[in-house]
């Protein structure tokens, strides 16, 4: 059996380390403070179709929002790091698009490529066959649906030849020339054939293009029905406002009437 001596002198003991160890507690290590490391994310929107840049499409990033410059390029700065960005790009001409990365260094190069909602091939070949309805009717009720697949900046090219046309009636001068020019082709022909043919399309983007083509026309004017050819060689340009596509420049490259 213990000494009741001894087991007083241990519990004084134990009492002293416990009151020495409560008067000196153990402090924690200073936390360390968070750095939080910014970068830049950039890149092009393209047309997935042409490959070419599309300008005025928003690109949204964090809450932040910009708008593709000419060159469809965009760009945002001081993008905390992270593992879980979501990347999104609206237009009213492309399929939404949005795609997740992450963000581990200072500068990140995220190119993208919408593809157009509709077919702008399909469109343009559609708006020829319309266009040539419109003409070949003579019906003066259809004149304002022919003004309005013009845009109103549209012009025609200045060289000789389109001016020769201009003169021939066959072709507006500009937007305020298109109600009068088809009025007076409408009153001075009886018969009119449009053909529009060998079309060939140079897609920009979904707001803009080029088109080639060969325009055959045959009429027959006056009560006499003398009648009329012209062949020429044509240029137009084009550009989307708002849904529809409209005229805003037309050449004839090369012309051959025969009276």
């Amino acid at each position: 059996m213990i000494p009741k001596k001894i087991i007083l002198f241990l519990l004084i003991v134990v009492c002293i380390s416990a009151c020495e160890n409560a008067e000196d507690p153990i402090e924690p290590e200073p936390e360390k403070p968070v750095v939080l490391e910014y970068g830049t994310v950039s890149g092009t929107v393209t047309d997935a179709g042409t490959g070419n840049p599309i300008p005025g499409a928003t690109v949204k990033l964090l809450g932040s929002s910009v708008e593709t410059g000419v060159e469809g390029v965009y760009s945002f700065q001081g993008v905390v790091y992270g593992d879980a960005h979501t990347l999104i790009v609206e237009d009213a001409d492309y399929k939404p698009y949005n795609q997740l990365f992450g963000l581990n260094q200072g500068r990140l190069v995220v190119d993208v490529a919408l593809a157009p909602l509709k077919d702008p091939e399909a469109e343009i070949r559609e708006f020829f066959d319309d266009f040539s309805d419109l003409l070949e009717s003579l019906d003066m009720d259809n004149i304002e649906a022919i003004q309005a697949l013009f845009s109103e900046t549209y012009v025609a090219a200045d060289d000789a030849a389109t001016l020769f046309g201009v003169a021939s009636g066959i072709i507006p001068e500009n937007y305020e020339d298109v109600v009068p020019a088809m009025t007076q082709l409408f009153e001075e022909y009886v018969f009119l054939e449009f053909l529009f043919e060998d079309i060939e399309i140079d897609v920009t983007h979904a707001r803009k293009m080029a088109v080639t083509l060969r325009l055959d026309v045959n009429a027959e004017k006056g009560e006499q029905r003398d009648p009329r050819e012209l062949k020429a060689h044509c240029k137009f340009e084009f550009r989307r406002e708002g849904s529809d596509w409209k005229i805003i420049y037309w050449q004839l490259i090369e012309l051959d009437i025969r009276l």
